[in-house]
């Protein structure tokens, strides 16, 4: 590539980032804004509209809600979502050929039209909305994102070292526990932190299945409805840290679990 194409590539990749982060910027700019209003400039930075929300007993509602509901979602993609990635890579068969396709169809079909088939759902079995239906909607988004990450690792994982493992006189129990589980780790808790992340954002599916459980995003669409000021831009804030938190969280975990080493200790000796 020539001078002229590297720079002119450079121009292009730097418009996009800008394009990109300018928005979440500016979100997140005003969040620290000491004024009333969102008027340019910022009259001040401050914390004032952060004390405003966490003393808002409409915000820590919402709040406790999305985070009961994402603690529970993930709790349930991870028993869901192991059990079957396991089920589909280790027993591979026409069924299990099929169950891997059809775990994609949510992700294909657009939030909305997911949103009103649930609703039609809850209707048509009289079923109340509340907590309970926004954790099955948030698992039903969710759950294939977990299962595309574990199935990946999975197969990617390398079963002679189970064999070896077991030649070395370790029981199916200790395999898992000290083999299997260490390797496989990192991306079974990555995939619960981005099931997590999902749910706190999820807006669409939550507003056909909550009623009057407000979650955060929920509790931003309810906000903007009746004014506009900096603290809508704090709730903001915070679902745009989530994301960024549970990637750190993700790193870290790999990054220990990396150094850490699943044989050790396994037939009661060291390396």
């Amino acid at each position: 590539m020539t001078p002229l194409g590297r720079a002119a590539w450079a121009v292009t990749v730097a418009i996009l980032l800008l394009l990109l982060f300018l928005p979440a910027a500016v979100v997140v700019l005003f969040a620290f804004n000491s004024g009333a209003n969102l008027s340019w400039p910022p009259q001040g930075f401050g914390l004032r509209w952060f004390r405003y929300v966490a003393g808002d007993p409409e915000f820590q509602a919402a709040l406790r809600n999305s985070l009961t509901a994402a603690f529970w979602t993930s709790l349930i993609d991870l028993l869901v979502g192991a059990a079957a990635a396991f089920g589909i890579v280790r027993h591979r068969s026409l069924f299990s050929r099929w169950l891997e396709g059809a775990s994609r169809l949510p992700v294909l079909v657009p939030p909305l039209i997911l949103g009103l088939g649930l609703a039609g759902g809850m209707k048509w079995f009289d079923v109340e909305p509340s907590m309970a239906t926004v954790i099955a909607g948030h698992v039903v988004v969710t759950v294939p994102f977990v299962l595309l990450i574990l199935i990946a690792r999975l197969r990617e994982y390398d079963v002679n070292i189970d064999h070896a493992a077991r030649d070395l006189g370790a029981s199916p129990a200790e395999v898992l526990r000290r083999v299997t589980w260490p390797l496989v780790a990192p991306s079974v808790l990555g995939a619960v932190i981005v099931a997590a992340a999902i749910s706190l954002d999820e807006v669409l599916v939550t507003n056909f299945t909550s009623g009057t459980t407000p979650t955060m995003p929920l509790f931003v669409l309810s906000r903007m409805r009746r004014t506009i000021d900096p603290s809508i831009n704090v709730v903001a804030t915070l679902l745009l840290a989530a994301p960024w938190l549970a990637l750190l969280a993700w790193a870290l975990i790999s990054r220990g679990a990396r150094r850490a080493n699943p044989l050790r200790d396994l037939v009661g000796g060291r390396p």
